[in-house]
């Protein structure tokens, strides 16, 4: 997200409140959330503005990362903030994770979609939408469809920043006007 010349990277949201002093249970959208403890400072976006507010207190619960900060001071402000998406500067991200592998979903947007074994042209990556149990990948074909991807390492086996290239292995039935068994719908009615 780009507000005022700064580009943050959402690490999670409000999920609820956790007892009455004002913490709060943070859903995580991070794959390395233990950086995120050691914060002095998170970013929340509201009524349409990115607001700075200071951590006082961040520890783990078993997997749940809990916060207080300063904007919040009780259970009732916390409630009122549920779903408040939390971020961190893309900066602060990128210093953060130094596996050189790792991508953030806003570096796969543009890149070419390409067949893992003869680089057929699938189209381009337009959107990652964000699901609870993994991301999706939305293409645009040469058509101008759009299809969904499930981000999972078996349909797509290799990112190429450097080349802007996303290598994908689809089964039959995946791609627009398909069936499953990777005859054009049409041709195949056409037959009948």
């Amino acid at each position: 997200m780009d507000y005022q010349g700064t580009t943050y990277v959402n690490v999670g949201k409000i999920l609820k409140p956790q007892g009455i002093r004002g913490e709060f249970v943070v859903y995580l959208e991070s794959d390395f959330p233990d950086w995120l403890r050691d914060r002095k400072t998170i970013y929340a976006y509201r009524d349409r503005a990115m607001e700075t507010w200071r951590v006082e207190k961040a520890r783990f619960q078993g997997e749940k990362l809990i916060y207080k900060v300063d904007a919040l001071p009780d259970r009732n402000a916390v409630e009122a903030a549920r779903d408040t998406k939390l971020y961190v500067t893309e900066e602060e991200a990128r210093t953060a994770n130094q596996d050189p592998d790792y991508f953030f979903n806003a570096d796969l947007i543009g890149l070419t979609v390409v067949d893992d074994a003869d680089e057929t042209l699938y189209g381009e990556v337009v959107d990652i939408i964000e699901m609870p149990a993994q991301n999706l990948v939305e293409v645009r074909d040469p058509q101008n469809r759009t299809f969904l991807i499930p981000f999972a390492a078996a349909l797509i086996p290799g990112v190429d920043l450097d080349e802007k290239r996303m290598y994908v292995d689809l089964p039959a039935g995946l791609l627009p006007g398909e069936s499953d068994d990777g005859e054009e719908a049409e041709n195949q009615a056409k037959n009948e």
